[in-house]
């Protein structure tokens, strides 16, 4: 018997849960997969991501079990990643190991994904994600509600791509809508663009 999801927010003292627990489970996704074709360096990209980007201004909600997570960008928020050992020491692995191939997958994937942002203000679901062994448990769901309830109080519409066909009924169980979709230019995966106006 699993225990019910319990949601909370995450702080600084949560980050090396948060880290594992998203590292391993975008461990299979197709989009991080093809950017960074090296699920070894994702602990790295995680800790710099949080650390840096959204303990200090996004949103980090957690499963009290450390089960799932999901970061937000509240309105207004850019996703700035600033130089750090973590990613310096990411990238070197990574040209070292591939070549500059991923650096380019990198570039033109984040061009899609700017070409495709919204303008209007809102709240944007940047990684959400359930341990592998934890999937399918309602982890996903609760931290979903967690989030769009937020945007719902304050009357705020949210924003995601998700880059797994899996996931699509999902985010859309929680009112958002695919308003677009496009494959990745260099032979890149399909990524969903979705939209959820407040309920």
């Amino acid at each position: 018997m699993h225990k019910a999801p319990h949601i909370r927010d995450g702080d600084q003292y949560d980050l090396p849960t948060l880290v594992e627990t998203l590292s391993d489970s975008f461990a299979n996704d197709p989009m991080l997969n093809w950017v960074i074709p090296q699920p070894e360096l994702y602990p790295r990209f995680f800790h710099s991501i949080i650390h840096h980007v959204f303990l200090p201004k996004g949103i980090v909600h957690m499963d009290d079990q450390g089960r799932g997570a999901a970061l937000w960008l509240p309105p207004g928020e850019k996703y700035e990643i600033p130089p750090s050992l973590d990613m310096l020491t990411m990238v070197g692995k990574l040209l070292l190991s591939k070549g500059p191939a991923p650096l380019l997958r990198i570039h033109r994937q984040g061009g899609l994904f700017a070409r495709q942002h919204p303008r209007d203000p809102h709240y944007y679901l940047q990684f959400i994600g359930a341990r592998q062994r934890d999937q399918g448990k309602g982890i996903g769901s609760a931290l979903l509600k967690q989030g769009t309830r937020l945007c719902d109080e304050e009357g705020m519409p949210a924003y995601l791509e998700s880059s797994n066909i899996l996931n699509v009924p999902l985010y859309e169980r929680h009112g958002f809508e695919v308003i677009d979709k496009h494959n990745v230019p260099g032979g890149g995966p399909m990524a969903w663009f979705m939209w959820r106006e407040p309920q």
